[in-house]
């Protein structure tokens, strides 16, 4: 059994090595995490390839739905994404580690999943005197899969928590306020998921900590016409970041502020809403990069008239995600309103 940890631990400290370089590309880190999500499958008691049941496990929180084990378990399966939320997170905690005065980081992991994916690698390339987890999932379920996963690979030295609970009503113990927060609980242009209501809870706690993601934004334009073309942006619906956050502190109702925007005169084809997530530093997830950047249609694919103006909101509750009105001319009384489905 030791030999086989062993064994494990050490390939995981190889492909880390890689994907904790801040030096290497995104694209050139691929091949990698490939090879993560390959070991993790492979010594995790969590079968991937199960054909039913893909939603087996999933709760409807008042903050919104949280995904099943096998499900968050699929996020790794896309690369970008993961190198992008590895590199960030162990630049992140490279950076509060010089200025720790010689103390652990604490890294905050809300919404683990059942491989723990983001922690592992920085757990494989920095001691456990260097920096500290606490494991949080509302899954019962989810979190002993990724606590199981971490002591196969004799990494439980590095944790000092796992916690079951909901992350957007989670209270940070006194004494243990995190230098680093990270938390991937989120769904192309903040719909369905939690990611809102949990930033806006743990950073109101530790409104010092580096988050990550640092930023999100939502923007209203046109897709691509072709591979390679950029998507055409008329400007920035709403953003997700620790400016936001702290405005939002006064805010007690049922909804967030967002941007109005108005439509080109001509329209060439129907809006989308553009995702774009920059995980820390001058890392960022562009659009097409991974699921969480796809352009998005607008709800129903409604025909909207050239030089309207959409008034945009973020709905908080059950069902998260950004909702608009159709400003009508004087004549009409009637406005469109409309949640952003995923």
């Amino acid at each position: 059994m030791e030999l086989r940890v062993t064994s494990a631990r050490a390939e995981l400290a190889a492909i880390a090595a890689a994907l904790c370089d801040p030096r290497r590309s995104l694209a050139s880190l691929v091949g990698e995490t490939v090879q993560l999500r390959q070991l993790v499958e492979r010594h995790s008691r969590l079968s991937m390839d199960r054909q039913d049941g893909l939603r087996d496990g999933e709760s409807f929180l008042p903050s919104g739905w949280a995904i099943s084990p096998v499900q968050a378990g699929l996020c790794a399966r896309e690369p970008y994404r993961s190198a992008a939320f590895i590199q960030g997170l162990a630049l992140a905690v490279r950076e509060r580690l010089d200025v720790s005065g010689g103390r652990p980081v604490r890294v905050l992991y809300a919404g683990c999943g059942p491989f723990a994916l983001l922690a592992l690698p920085v757990m494989a390339v920095l001691d456990a005197t260097q920096v500290q987890f606490a494991i949080l999932d509302v899954h019962a379920e989810t979190l002993a899969y990724a606590r199981e996963l971490i002591a196969a690979l004799g990494l439980d030295g590095h944790v000092t928590d796992y916690l079951c609970a909901d992350a957007a009503a989670y209270r940070i113990p006194a004494g243990a306020t995190p230098d680093v927060i990270v938390s991937e609980t989120m769904n192309t242009a903040l719909g369905k998921e939690p990611q809102v209501a949990i930033l806006r809870n743990l950073h109101a706690q530790a409104p010092a900590a580096a988050l990550l993601p640092a930023a999100v934004t939502v923007h209203l334009g046109l897709d691509r016409r072709s591979p390679g073309e950029p998507c055409t942006d008329w400007g920035r619906v709403f953003a997700l970041d620790a400016d936001a956050l702290r405005t939002w502190q006064g805010e007690s109702g049922d909804s967030l502020p967002a941007a109005s925007i108005r439509l080109p005169d001509v329209l060439e084809q129907a809006p989308r809403l553009l995702t774009r997530i920059r995980v820390h530093g001058d890392i960022v997830l562009g659009d097409h990069e991974c699921s969480l950047n796809l352009p998005l249609p607008l709800p129903g694919k409604p025909s909207l008239p050239g030089g309207s103006v959409l008034d945009f909101h973020y709905r908080l509750g059950g069902q998260p995600g950004l909702a608009f009105c159709l400003r009508e001319t004087p004549a009409s009384l009637q406005a469109l309103h409309q949640p952003v489905p995923q």
